[in-house]
């Protein structure tokens, strides 16, 4: 009886370990973008971007972007049309902070 109960949780044990290390679907600790598009996406659909950094859990950068109609598009962070909406909102915040300053 002691010896079933020993190599039952010295199996647990083993299954344990090797469990330990392999992802689960879904959960963080992977990219979250399985395809990135390149696809110009007009400013007024556009309802947020998520900006996520590489790191350990991905090894590029990902920009996550929801449109209004609640559809989540990953888009390529080096798309030139990105750069010049991200530059662009940038400026216009930075614009209307030194006017509201001026007034």
């Amino acid at each position: 009886m002691d010896r079933a109960a020993s190599v039952t949780i010295l199996i647990l044990l083993l299954c344990a370990i090797a469990a330990q290390g392999v992802p689960i679907p879904g959960a963080q600790g992977r990219c979250q973008c399985v395809q990135i598009s390149s696809d110009v996406i007009r400013p007024k659909f556009i309802q947020s971007l998520k900006y996520i950094p590489r790191g350990s859990h991905c090894e590029q950068a990902e920009i996550i972007v929801t449109l209004k109609n609640k559809k989540k598009v990953c888009v390529d962070p080096d798309a030139k049309w990105l750069q010049v909406l991200i530059t662009a909102k940038k400026g216009g915040k930075q614009h209307n902070s030194k006017n509201e300053a001026a007034k």
